[in-house]
């Protein structure tokens, strides 16, 4: 298994963690050469999974560490994408039960359907291959897996 360069950042968790990782990022997918679809897919899973990071491993506290890494691997066939914390580990099944539920869709008319919690893993779940999700010595790290190729094909 090859690796390709990589991308290996730390922040610091407040609102506007999401926006500034996914502005560090961005470039580092676009020097691998992926899909323009491909890179707004995975930003929007990291924006995602980071807002996640700070509202519910951090409980919206400020100041606590971030880790982003993703690189490629397979001779570049695979885009990984890992996103760390130190904070409350979330629930076991959470992500095994996602793929069984509904996807709610917003309605404009129905202020209930704008808040249904963990829509974001959902959204995730949906844009990527696979999806890791371990904790060890207090590090929580989910890890995304996201084939290279059925985008760079169609734009290429």
């Amino acid at each position: 298994m090859s690796v390709l360069k990589g991308f290996n950042r730390s922040y610091l968790s407040c609102l506007e963690t999401s926006r500034e990782v996914s502005a560090d990022i961005t470039p580092f997918w676009h020097e691998l050469n992926l899909a323009e679809e491909l890179i707004c897919q995975m930003e929007l899973c990291l924006v995602e999974i980071v807002n996640n990071v700070f509202e519910h491993s951090y409980q919206s506290v400020e100041g606590d560490k971030v880790e982003i890494e993703s690189y490629c691997e397979d001779g570049g066939l695979t885009l990984v994408v890992k996103i760390s914390d130190y904070g409350i580990a979330m629930p076991a099944d959470l992500l095994a039960n996602k793929l069984k539920e509904d996807f709610v869709v917003p309605d404009p008319d129905d202020p209930e359907t704008w808040t249904v919690s963990n829509r974001g893993l959902r959204i995730v779940q949906e844009l990527t291959d696979k999806t890791e999700y371990m904790t060890e010595t207090g590090r929580n790290t989910l890890t995304l897996f996201r084939s290279t190729q059925e985008l760079s094909e169609l734009s290429g």
